[in-house]
């Protein structure tokens, strides 16, 4: 019973909380209300949750997962191929890349300009850019918006890019 009054009271919060912030043009409250009616639904139904992820908000229901573990069960030996573990190694010898990853990592800013990262590496523009090309065809950086007019595009870490300047450049303290 309990839970069923914690359903309905998340449910109003979600449905009109958010749209009464939204018809009184309040954007920020109206996503708050839809965050909490979000996380109040999850915990109200978190006996049914098997999996639950932070910032993209995923949940996996219990029943799908044990319809699952059946169809698991019933997979023969010859079907199914020996799992270990999968691992990803990058080489970055190229001095320049080095220099361009710790600009992209290293920074105040999550998103860097192709000047601003070839002014802080205090390479050319050309080999910035070849090193950016390496890293984006790598899925370790990625490009942010276009080169049009006086304005250029912005490039910022993966979270494999994060990952591989963490292992190259460790976080002081950590060493």
């Amino acid at each position: 019973m309990n839970n069923r009054i914690m359903q309905v009271c998340s449910f109003v919060v979600l449905l009109l909380g958010s749209t009464l912030f939204g018809v009184f043009g309040k954007p920020t409250e109206m996503g708050l209300a839809i965050v909490a009616g979000c996380l109040s639904l999850a915990f109200a139904n978190l006996d049914k949750i098997a999996k639950f992820k932070g910032a993209g908000f995923e949940a996996e229901m219990r029943d799908k997962v044990e319809k699952m573990e059946g169809k698991v069960d019933t997979i023969t030996a010859k079907e199914t191929e020996p799992s270990g573990l999968t691992m990803i190694a990058y080489s970055v010898n190229d001095d320049s890349t080095r220099k361009v990853l710790k600009c992209l990592g290293d920074s105040k800013y999550t998103w860097r300009s192709l000047s601003g990262i070839s002014n802080e590496a205090k390479l050319s523009m050309d080999n910035v850019q070849k090193s950016l090309n390496w890293l984006n065809s790598n899925g370790l950086a990625i490009q942010f918006g276009l080169a049009r007019q006086n304005r250029q595009e912005n490039w910022g870490l993966t979270e494999e890019g994060r990952g591989l300047y963490y292992s190259i450049f460790p976080m002081k303290g950590d060493a």
